[in-house]
């Protein structure tokens, strides 16, 4: 049942030393080993200490589980949570993050999940006592963040990072994530971090930006300043990121646009035309997989009735290209939605004006069908 820490045996032998006098002691022994971690001017002593507050968070946890023995009753482990909340437990974890070894990080978020769903009169304890006390939110991201700092960035970041996202399944959590500045360092994280801590980072921001869809379209999206980031960080990621990240961005984007709430979104979205010059270069892209990611943009762009001006300009001008560019796209996709969708895209398209020139320069951004790839990159984008 419990865990082997190195050379211990697997019951609660360990105990004997400083046996609890009760579950506020859990919590105290706690801070007392990080406190030695932090002051220990040895080596040994420091590793002592790390070793100490691994057995601890252990026994915790299995205490908050109610699987020791003897079994805790309701009240003792309800006298352990507030311990917890007087002591801001998981703002002095975070402090000693990096400190703790590989095993106890992954308690602490073991112990967070679990404290996260606690509920009292049909209130979520520890989630309300989090939201008095934003700090330890905004340490994660924070933590997250510095993380990225250190020679082995991996450990540390992708454990914090399931914390945070532990804590995007709570709105009023989630809440105070989105108000964090730090959110938007993800970004970076995404488009310069390694294969992991990139994909963790993309994965925490489609967390936060579409499990509570009312939150992010009146609390987030409403602020013009926070769509203005979002689209300059999405494209970024889009036309500058690896295989995987422009891919999933740009999932991300069109899971976003297409949510009826984000309607300020869209509008903003779709009537850019440097985002519409983007989306179109993603169509050309020689994954098919991103082409059809990027065709669940531009279905919408060209859908909408109420084109910008240079929006119109760019499709009319292009016309006969993007019918000749959708007669190869996506042939090998069967599944109805999708070709219900290309048809009804290709009748738009071919609604549109069509300019009669003697000479092709008429037009400045180019969609040409070329095989065997299917379609070529634009280039000279209008």
């Amino acid at each position: 049942m419990f865990k082997k820490y190195k050379n211990q045996d697997l019951d609660m032998t360990f105990w004997w030393k400083k046996n609890p006098k009760s579950p506020q002691d859990y919590v105290k022994f706690i801070s007392e080993q990080l406190g030695k971690i932090e002051s220990s001017s040895t080596q040994d002593g420091k590793r002592k200490a790390q070793e100490e507050c691994s057995k601890y968070l252990m026994y915790t946890k299995h205490f908050i589980l109610g699987d020791t023995e003897p079994r805790p009753n309701p009240e003792a482990i309800e006298e352990l949570y507030n311990a917890m909340y007087r002591a801001d437990f998981f703002y002095d974890l975070l402090m000693h993050f990096s400190d703790l070894e590989f095993e106890s990080r992954k308690e602490v978020t073991l112990i967070l999940s679990i404290c996260l769903r606690y509920s009292k009169d049909n209130k979520l304890v520890t989630v309300d006592n989090l939201v008095s006390k934003p700090r330890t939110i905004r340490l994660m991201l924070r933590t997250a963040e510095l993380s990225m700092q250190q020679k082995t960035p991996n450990d540390v970041f992708l454990t914090v990072g399931n914390m945070i996202l532990e804590c995007i399944k709570y709105e009023q959590l989630c809440r105070i994530i989105l108000q964090d500045p730090n959110v938007w360092k993800l970004f970076d994280i995404v488009r310069f971090g390694n294969f992991e801590t990139s994909t963790e980072s993309l994965q925490i921001l489609s967390a936060a930006l579409t499990t509570h869809t009312k939150l992010v379209s009146k609390e987030f999206f409403s602020h013009e300043s926070n769509m203005i980031s979002f689209t300059q960080n999405i494209n970024k990621l889009m036309a500058h990121g690896s295989y995987v990240t422009k891919r999933q961005s740009t999932r991300l984007l069109a899971s976003l646009i297409v949510v009826r709430s984000n309607n300020q979104l869209m509008n903003t979205y779709i009537n850019s035309l440097d985002n519409l010059k983007l989306i179109m270069v993603l169509m050309t892209d020689k994954s098919k997989n991103l082409q059809h990611e990027a065709f669940n943009v531009f279905k919408v762009m060209v859908a909408n009735p109420r084109k910008s001006k240079p929006v119109f300009d760019v499709l009319v001008k292009n016309r006969d290209k993007l019918l000749k560019y959708f007669e190869t796209f996506g042939l090998d996709c069967q599944e109805p939605t999708f070709l219900d969708e290309k048809d009804f895209i290709v009748q738009e398209i071919e609604s549109l004006p069509r300019i009669v020139s003697s000479s092709n320069n008429d037009c400045n951004t180019n969609i040409t069908s070329s095989p065997p790839r299917n379609v070529a990159a634009a280039q000279d984008m209008a």
